[in-house]
């Protein structure tokens, strides 16, 4: 039985040995942190601070939006006791409208960031990928990983810094 696990780890560590051996000799595989790359092309922080402008102009809209209902609904639960039933039927349909505006105003608001956001990402992201390709294509490796799919990583064939340097 001992035999039998002495020969067994004998023969695990001559695969590892291998295995070294054969990835010294060829570069199959990097990684590299890609959001880092998309975070250091220069352009980003403009990217980033056009779409918060935006945002808040969305969110300054929405806001006044809501105020304009809140007052009217608080207008009418005050005075709906003094009010004929006409005008009671008119001003809840009015407070149905500015609801119903408001919320697609806000699934609108939401669509168009997110429109917003891929627009202006892509490029960034098609940026970074060409300049992963060229660093990959310049060092020998043939496949680059994301460096979020990893388990474990040694440093050893991170090329993160590289693409950023290729990048600005």
């Amino acid at each position: 039985m001992k035999l039998r696990v002495v020969f067994a780890s004998l023969f695990a560590v001559m695969l590892m040995g291998f295995g070294t051996e054969s990835k010294a000799q060829t570069k199959i595989f990097a990684y590299a942190d890609l959001d880092s790359v998309v975070r250091s092309i220069p352009e980003y922080e403009t990217k980033i601070k056009e779409l918060e402008s935006y945002q808040n102009q969305l969110m300054a809209s929405m806001q006044q939006q809501q105020q304009e209902f809140q007052t009217k609904y608080a207008d009418f639960q005050q005075n709906q006791a003094n009010w004929l039933p006409e005008i009671i039927q008119q001003k809840a349909q009015e407070l149905e409208l500015l609801q119903k505006n408001l919320q697609d105003f806000q699934q609108n608001a939401q669509q168009n960031l997110q429109k917003r956001q891929y627009e202006a990402f892509t490029p960034l992201q098609q940026k970074a990928s060409e300049a992963v390709e060229a660093v990959a294509k310049e060092k020998g490796y043939q496949y680059v990983i994301p460096i979020d799919m990893l388990i474990y990583n040694n440093g050893a064939d991170d090329i993160t810094a590289d693409v950023i340097n290729k990048v600005k």
